[in-house]
């Protein structure tokens, strides 16, 4: 029997923000939040996967010149059964693709 993810939950992560880059994605993409990375100076920006921002997000990328290293597809999936052997990527994914091409990142809890 495949145990499936009970839920999952998909953002598009900066991994290398600067301060400003930080505020600035917070100011202009209603719902994006941000923190400090301990291990180096820069802040790490997420913004929810939702089809209502990806225009922001492509301008945001744009605008601040952020490379396409810097930055992921994260999606979370969190299962209370184990071993959890299938997860269910959202649609959303595969449309951001189709605007920004970077890679994508699965954590499971």
């Amino acid at each position: 029997m495949n145990e499936r993810a009970e839920s999952t939950e998909a953002y598009f992560r900066f991994s290398r923000l600067d301060i400003m880059q930080a505020y600035t994605l917070k100011k202009e993409i209603t719902g994006a939040w941000f923190y400090k990375d301990d291990s180096t100076d820069f802040f790490i920006g997420l913004v929810p996967l939702e089809e209502r921002f990806f225009d922001e997000l492509n301008d945001y990328v744009i605008r601040q010149q952020i490379n396409y290293d810097a930055c992921d597809l994260l999606v979370k999936a969190k299962s209370t059964n184990a071993p959890l052997t299938e997860i269910s990527i959202p649609y959303a994914v595969n449309k951001m693709l189709k605007y920004i091409d970077c890679k994508i990142t699965v954590a499971i809890e």
